[in-house]
């Protein structure tokens, strides 16, 4: 592990939250000064989904000649009603079907707004709900009824819509198919802040060398990836037990079976609790190796790669399960590695020998930076709001 100093924090962990007349006003001026708007709209504005879906894509629209975007909360929705003439497209970004909704989505219709639904996995359609139950291991009559809920409510509000806009060509397909409407990608990227933390966190690195122990992250974000960490965990048991200076570190919300207890109490395993962004750039640039275990099927490669280039940019090399868009975006041996089943610890016993060089931490990064950098993302996301609008043809863009 790198002993890295970590400082008081500097950002905001919610700097989204600006007043809603502040956002309002700048699809106003906009409009003034002849440019086109784009509006995302997200149930309650948070630090997962609508930290990539909605504040990212609206700050990087600030860069744009053309086009500028802001942010909105569904607790809006009798607002940004009166004021839609500010609008030229509405992104609805996992909103569930409700009357509210049902009504502010019609008459922004009428009013010749172009409507867009966001997703970024397959929990929009209940038909794929039975995949998706079995992924995430859920065995409670209530939950199923909450998923089905909800993915019935998705659909509902998705076919309002003119087009989908998602995160890669993977769930592109899905979505095309099944609203038989045009979708488009923009992938998930990184923001500003997220890359001047951890620009300040790879300078630290650099000036250092691991330390004992070698740390294994495990960013889970959220419980309901235990099964994905399953995938890797009697390769990862076998490698913790067989190395006296190792640990695999969990950051996020996670309880495992009870046959890992011992290496808890041993203190082979230790957890992290759910990280701010800068926090969270903090804990991966600490670890020797990100890794990102997957059920291989359907619903994992729908997911983005963000996984891959939150550990990236602070110069950490990630492994993961080849799915649809790790294998794109990790060259295995150059920036990371991409293992199945039996092949994770080849590589722990690797990294854990010789670690991961300067040169081969500053390629992981300048990769990472070059492709989910928000500065590299504009023209991307003006094309995809053309297309939109109706200016070019649907398939332009996946």
């Amino acid at each position: 592990m790198y002993c890295l100093k970590k400082a008081g924090q500097r950002y905001r962990s919610n700097p989204w939250k600006i007043p809603y007349q502040n956002r309002i006003a700048q699809l106003w001026e906009a409009k003034k000064d002849g440019r086109k708007t784009a509006a995302f709209l997200y149930p309650q504005f948070d630090s997962s989904t609508f930290r990539y879906r909605g504040y990212n894509i609206a700050e990087t629209l600030e860069y744009s000649l053309w086009w500028s975007g802001a942010y909105f909360e569904s607790c809006e929705l009798a607002q940004l009603g009166k004021e839609l003439g500010a609008v030229d497209v509405l992104v609805v970004i996992r909103c569930a079907w409700d009357s509210r909704l049902d009504a502010f989505l019609k008459t922004a219709k009428a009013k010749k707004i172009r409507l867009c639904y966001d997703v970024d996995d397959l929990i929009y359609h209940p038909k794929y709900m039975p995949s998706v139950i079995r992924a995430l291991g859920l065995v409670q009559e209530a939950e199923w009824n909450f998923w089905f809920g909800l993915t019935q409510r998705n659909f509902m509000a998705a076919q309002l819509c003119d087009a989908c806009i998602t995160t890669n060509g993977y769930l592109a397909q899905f979505l095309e198919a099944d609203f038989q409407t045009p979708c488009y990608v923009i992938p998930n990227y990184l923001n500003w802040i997220q890359e001047e933390v951890s620009a300040y966190w790879y300078g630290q690195k650099c000036e250092k060398e691991p330390q004992k122990p070698f740390e294994i992250g495990y960013f889970s974000g959220s419980p309901t990836h235990v099964k994905d960490l399953m995938e890797v965990m009697p390769e990862l048991e076998s490698f913790l037990n067989a190395h006296e200076h190792t640990v695999l570190k969990i950051v996020g919300c996670m309880e495992l079976p009870e046959a890992y207890a011992y290496l808890v109490q041993n203190k082979k395993i230790c957890f992290v609790p759910f990280q701010t962004m800068e926090g969270l750039q903090y804990e991966q640039a600490k670890s020797d190796l990100n890794i990102v275990p997957l059920v291989n099927n359907e619903f994992s490669n729908c997911k983005s790669e963000l996984k891959y280039f939150e550990s990236a940019i602070v110069g950490t090399v990630t492994c993961a399960t080849p799915s649809y868009t790790y294998a794109g975006a990790i060259t295995h041996g150059e920036n990371g590695y991409l293992c199945r089943k039996g092949e994770w610890t080849a590589v722990f016993e690797k990294l854990y020998a010789s670690g991961v060089s300067r040169k081969q931490q500053q390629e992981i990064r300048s990769r990472a930076l070059e492709r989910f950098s928000y500065r590299n993302q504009i023209h991307k996301v003006e094309q995809v709001l053309e297309a939109a609008l109706g200016q070019k043809e649907k398939n332009a863009f996946l």
